[in-house]
């Protein structure tokens, strides 16, 4: 998915979820840090691309770090800002690879096995990533507001 794609969907899930304006901040940024990390573990390459390709989808892909990392902010123990901002950033990584299962190429079921998990829905970058999008913006506009699922039609 593109990252614009990842950002989006992050931000509308969190204000649906209800986090505060900080979480839903830090979920934005936590929707492209897997991308990120992997940038980062190929920038000392002498072939970036190269190396991006090799790491890209890996470890940093796979759900059970960003579960963990906002369940941790679930217990409370850091405090109201810290966790909304830990919870926000683990709640978008987590979004990040649920839209990244969503794609042909998948997500690893394992952190350190080659073997990934599919849905195959779209490709990156296709109309079908975008259709999705539109989608799930309708899915959480009807879970803000769900008076518009009442129609007031006179059955005469």
């Amino acid at each position: 998915m593109k990252w614009t794609t990842h950002q989006a969907m992050a931000l509308m899930a969190s204000f649906a979820a209800g986090f505060p304006l900080a979480g839903m901040a830090a979920a934005w940024f936590g929707s492209v840090a897997p991308d990120m990390l992997d940038q980062h573990a190929a920038r000392r390459a002498f072939f970036r691309q190269k190396k991006f390709n090799q790491v890209h989808r890996r470890s940093s892909h796979w759900f059970g770090w960003w579960l963990a990392i906002w369940a941790w902010s679930l217990t409370g123990q850091l405090g109201p800002l810290p966790d909304a901002l830990v919870g926000g950033f683990g709640f978008g990584a987590l979004t990040h690879v649920l839209l990244d299962m969503c794609t042909t190429h998948g997500v690893p079921l394992l952190p350190f096995l080659k073997k990934r998990f599919s849905l195959r829905l779209c490709s990156t970058g296709s109309f079908g990533e975008y259709a999705l999008l539109v989608m799930c913006a309708l899915v959480f506009w009807i879970m803000e507001k769900p008076e518009l699922l009442h129609f007031n039609v006179p059955l005469y």
